[in-house]
């Protein structure tokens, strides 16, 4: 009986140890963050934000308003060369130029979006 509850004490140490076990290294990571620059604008500017050409989040901006809000969220990405781009949504239509980013592990890459309101 001894013998085993010794056997399985050490099966399940091994299964332990194993599901702890890695499959290879943790990718090196950054961060990005878009950035309304709009010092004429006084509004609300909802904008769809586009890594790889992908969207990864939506925020509205909001401009000489209060609260007044025209930082993003983070957006984590793998270190590298990434593609940036944004567009506001809704009915009225502007599409920032894309801008391309080398990022390395631990880098923060701010992409400043101006606008300019009439």
């Amino acid at each position: 009986m001894r013998r085993f509850a010794c056997s399985i004490c050490a099966s399940v140490g091994l299964v332990v140890f194993g599901a702890c076990s890695s499959t290879g290294p943790v990718p090196a990571m950054a961060q990005v963050h878009f950035v309304l620059d709009a010092p004429l604008c006084s509004s609300t500017i909802p904008v769809a934000f586009l890594i790889d050409g992908v969207v990864v989040g939506n925020d509205t901006f909001r401009v000489h308003l209060t609260p007044s809000h025209t930082e993003s969220q983070a957006f984590s990405v793998p270190a590298g060369n990434h593609v940036l781009g944004a567009r506001t949504v809704g009915a009225f239509s502007h599409v920032w130029r894309d801008t391309v980013v080398t990022s390395t592990s631990g880098a923060i890459a701010v992409d400043s979006l101006p606008l300019y309101c009439s």
